[in-house]
């Protein structure tokens, strides 16, 4: 097993662990307000099902069986639906960011694309920009050089003025974000072109993910 997926597994026991107390203090009569204690143990169990799915998609990679069913979709549209849903997440979350939609004007109408491997990328991206975000997450689409390019920005602190490497991308709490972009990038191919993953400082400051699919 990779470090990687070691990690996983050790953060997915953590979250079980973290499953039972909240349940078992649920079943006590003295225990905290049902409700408040049901939202948090139904958040847990959607982070504990994302964390297992991801750990399932990094195997796939590294046994060399994650092969992505492309479809054409609309970037835009789903970029949309993305935003909408960590909008309301977010929220849910007592955070005030505002995530935004900001496609340029000749984004393509439709591509080729998996689109429930490209979700867990773009939510892993969005995972960190709300980590540092000041006010604002934006989402974007444009194409170059044959790849369409979707994009994660934030307005935080930045990562400096020169283009980073993948592998300077900050990790998920499981350790995860970078090899699972890397390997959905990789996944995604058009010919002998496979995708690739970049992690950028705008000059306007803040940091932007770039995920290029042939």
């Amino acid at each position: 097993m990779s470090q990687a997926l070691a990690l996983i597994a050790h953060d997915l026991k953590n979250a079980l662990g973290g499953l039972e107390a909240q349940l078992q203090a649920l079943s006590q009569a003295d225990g905290p307000d049902p409700r408040t204690a049901c939202e948090q143990a139904l958040r847990q169990c959607q982070t504990l099902r994302e964390e297992f799915v991801q750990f399932l998609t990094l195997y796939a990679a590294e046994s060399g069986e994650l092969r992505p069913l492309c479809e054409d979709e609309s970037p835009t549209d789903f970029l949309g639906h993305i935003a909408r849903q960590w909008q309301g997440r977010l929220r849910q979350q007592g955070r005030q960011l505002q995530v935004e939609l900001a496609a340029a004007a000749d984004a393509p109408p439709f591509w080729y694309f998996d689109r429930r491997l490209v979700r867990l990328a773009l939510d892993a991206a969005l995972h960190n920009a709300a980590r540092f975000a000041s006010q604002r997450i934006v989402l974007g689409c444009h194409t170059a050089q044959g790849c369409l390019v979707l994009t994660v920005q934030d307005d935080g602190p930045g990562l400096g003025q020169a283009p980073l490497q993948p592998e300077a991308i900050p990790e998920r709490n499981t350790g995860l974000g970078t090899a699972l972009c890397q390997a959905v990038a990789q996944a995604h191919c058009s010919g002998d072109v496979h995708g690739h993953i970049e992690l950028l400082s705008p000059p306007q400051g803040g940091t932007c993910f770039a995920l290029h699919l042939p």
